[in-house]
């Protein structure tokens, strides 16, 4: 797709004189383009089943540029961000190593952690709202090859969202390949889902990525490591990341098991549920 598939209001409104498609999503269209008298930028429009990740742009409108893609402005369902880059944090991880990507991954999350002299913007999504498949999922008993770590990880999630402490805005979907670096500001994350919250969840998806790297992601040194790391900066137990990565992995086998059948989908449900049950015998018999 060339700049004629991009709606003439939007072109009009960000002096858009060019652009190349760069990704066609079940959620969006996104596009590298070039603009009049500004430097160039990354147009993300959202298909009907993308209307959830207006929260996103919410969190990026507060986080005003601090460890994530400026967001430049939004109107209805687009918005215009900082182009931060074309080099991923997964091509990164492969070509220097775990530790290396780790640093980075440390020093975007303090990033987005600082605080921000903005209010937290409405519409975010609560935690609770965001594991309702994972509780709906046991509460019908549903996928029962797999209903030992789905009731698990509910009861998990459950503890986890009574517990909430120092509830704030969350990116909700950091990993390997939502951070990216190329640009003159270095690294910084993008696509954020928009969820508020534990700031303990925010680190949970990172243990199961990146993908491809299952030697690391079951290692449970790396994952003391990791735990470690996360807590020293979020301010809080290792043990609470944990269980966040625990309960974590449960509602992502529950994505992975309603979606279409697809090598991607399975080979998911398998790391995830392998890596639920090392974090289970870390955490021992308690939750």
């Amino acid at each position: 797709m060339t700049i004629d598939s991009i709606p003439v209001c939007l072109r009009k409104r960000w002096h858009i004189r060019a652009g190349v498609s760069i990704a066609d999503t079940r959620s969006s269209h996104v596009y590298r383009v070039e603009r009049q008298d500004a430097d160039p930028a990354i147009l993300k429009i959202l298909k009907p089943e993308g209307m959830n990740e207006l929260p996103g742009m919410a969190f990026l409108e507060w986080r005003a540029g601090k460890g994530a893609v400026l967001l430049i402005d939004r109107f209805e369902n687009a918005c215009l961000v900082e182009d931060a880059g074309r080099q991923i944090l997964r091509d990164h991880y492969t070509e220097h190593g775990d530790e290396a990507a780790i640093e980075i991954i440390l020093s975007v999350l303090a990033d987005l952690h600082s605080s921000s002299p903005l209010q937290p913007p409405k519409g975010l999504v609560p935690l609770r709202r965001h594991f309702q498949s994972l509780f709906q999922a046991v509460d019908r008993g549903a996928y029962s090859d797999h209903a030992d770590l789905l009731r698990w990880g509910a009861a998990l999630a459950e503890r986890l969202l009574a517990e909430q402490t120092d509830i704030r805005p969350l990116h909700g979907d950091l990993h390997h390949d939502n951070i990216v670096t190329g640009g003159p500001r270095g690294w910084l994350a993008i696509d954020p889902q928009g969820l508020i919250g534990d700031p303990a969840y925010d680190v949970a998806n990172v243990f199961g990525n990146p993908l491809g790297g299952a030697k690391d992601i079951l290692d449970p040194k790396r994952i003391a490591r990791l735990a470690k790391s996360f807590s020293e900066v979020l301010g809080c137990s290792e043990r609470k990341i944990l269980r966040f990565a625990g309960a974590h992995s449960a509602v992502s086998v529950c994505w992975s098991m309603a979606a279409e059948p697809s090598t991607d989908s399975l080979e998911n449900i398998a790391e995830r549920s392998a890596f639920a049950l090392i974090v289970r015998r870390m955490l021992g018999s308690t939750h």
